[in-house]
């Protein structure tokens, strides 16, 4: 008997009138054997719902979504919950949770980060040298729950400068971490593929 996967949506979906998200149907639709067959026009802010970021978000010659490498974006799974009340994320809080078997199989995973400070009612966000380590473990891609990566504008830590010159990229607005396991599964993400674009839509999805 062969094994069961189980599938974990960690995609948000797009809402019509969400953060300017519009989803219209055309009028007049052509009639196919007497269905009517319905065509939307949409319109997507590329920072809505799950979203694919890449280095060229800060860096114009860095890689675009037509130009990542899409098998970069399948790859084994890892979720971290930081132990640390502690609203940034250091390098050290990331590398404490890692469970021990998986300390050789970190370099070309997908890393997940459940952010720490859901509990005291203030995001989490990531220090600069939380880049720096996830380039030295060899971090394909990364996600995380948290709403913002970084403080901001205003002092951030320089998180994306390490991360997009290291040249992984991001996918943000994840839900449904709490239903995956520290590690034994893959992720797959998905994004579209625009020319010259540098933030899309993503679904994303683990199998375990």
């Amino acid at each position: 008997m062969g094994t069961v996967s189980r599938i974990v949506d960690l995609s948000v979906p797009l809402c019509d009138g969400q953060e300017g998200f519009r989803a219209s149907l055309r009028p007049e639709p052509p009639v196919y054997l007497g269905h009517d067959c319905y065509a939307y026009d949409l319109t997507i802010p590329s920072h809505t719902g799950t979203y694919f970021e890449t280095s060229s978000h800060v860096f114009r010659d860095g890689k675009n979504t037509e130009t990542f490498p899409i098998d970069k974006l399948m790859a084994p799974g890892l979720c971290l919950t930081p132990l640390t009340r502690e609203r940034c994320i250091t390098g050290a809080a990331l590398d404490a949770c890692v469970p021990s078997s998986a300390r050789g199989t970190l370099s070309g995973c997908g890393l997940l980060v459940r952010a720490a400070s859901h509990d005291i009612g203030v995001h989490s966000y990531f220090s600069r040298d939380a880049a720096v380590w996830m380039r030295d473990v060899g971090v394909s891609f990364m996600g995380s729950d948290t709403p913002r990566y970084d403080t901001g504008f205003e002092s951030p830590t320089g998180f994306f400068v390490e991360l997009f010159a290291a040249g992984i990229p991001i996918i943000a607005n994840i839900a449904n971490l709490d239903r995956l396991p520290a590690e034994g599964f893959t992720l797959f993400a998905l994004p579209l593929a625009v020319t010259g674009v540098c933030t899309v839509p993503c679904r994303v999805i683990a199998v375990l």
